[in-house]
């Protein structure tokens, strides 16, 4: 009998671990189809080439801004950049100075969960704006290009992301507001590492 109970246990047990898992990855999708992530990529590892990554992404935040600004939502955003990937890639060459290629591509990504500071972002696929300079093997740098959320911080964060068409559920699962968050954001890890 208690074979039984032990049985009923484990599929009951299975079946909301399985409702869980479920619903938390329709809320790491639903978030990331508001966002698009901004991820440049130094050609190296040495210090002047990671110096320079930082320098381009120096260069570019504003540009990005100047692209987005206005764009109601991340698909308008995408168009926004897109048509725009010529003069950033003009200005990512510019900067770097090396004469080495820049590539920037809009795409689909898989990042690991990121902290930002103020706020998180779970582990997921999200659409990105990727700089590569030159070989494209040293160290990256990750933020959030739209909403522009790499610069502000405190209230100008949740302002940026609710003027981009998130809801209070979806800023609280960023910023770690929500009661769930921690083992949300687990379970999404585990999930990433098992799926992605």
């Amino acid at each position: 009998m208690w074979k039984r109970y032990l049985c009923v246990l484990s599929l009951a047990f299975l079946l909301a671990f399985s409702g869980l898992s479920l619903r938390v990855a329709l809320e790491q999708r639903a978030l990331a189809e508001k966002l698009i992530r901004l991820h440049v990529v130094a050609a190296s590892d040495d210090p002047r080439d990671q110096a320079r990554k930082l320098a381009v992404r120096d260069a570019l935040l504003p540009r990005i801004a100047a692209l987005t600004a206005g764009c109601p939502d991340a698909d308008r955003a995408a168009a926004a950049l897109k048509a725009g990937l010529p003069a950033l890639e003009e200005t990512a060459a510019r900067t770097l100075g090396t004469g080495e290629p820049v590539r920037a591509v809009l795409a689909r990504e898989s990042f690991p969960r990121r902290d930002y500071g103020s706020f998180s972002l779970p582990a997921g696929e999200y659409r990105a704006l990727r700089i590569t300079l030159g070989a494209g093997r040293g160290h990256n740098w990750w933020c959030v290009a739209f909403p522009a959320l790499c610069l502000p911080a405190g209230e100008e964060f949740e302002e940026e992301a609710v003027q981009a068409g998130m809801s209070r559920e979806q800023i609280a699962l960023m910023t770690g507001s929500s009661d769930t968050v921690t083992i949300k954001f687990r379970l999404l890890d585990w999930l990433a590492e098992i799926f992605g």
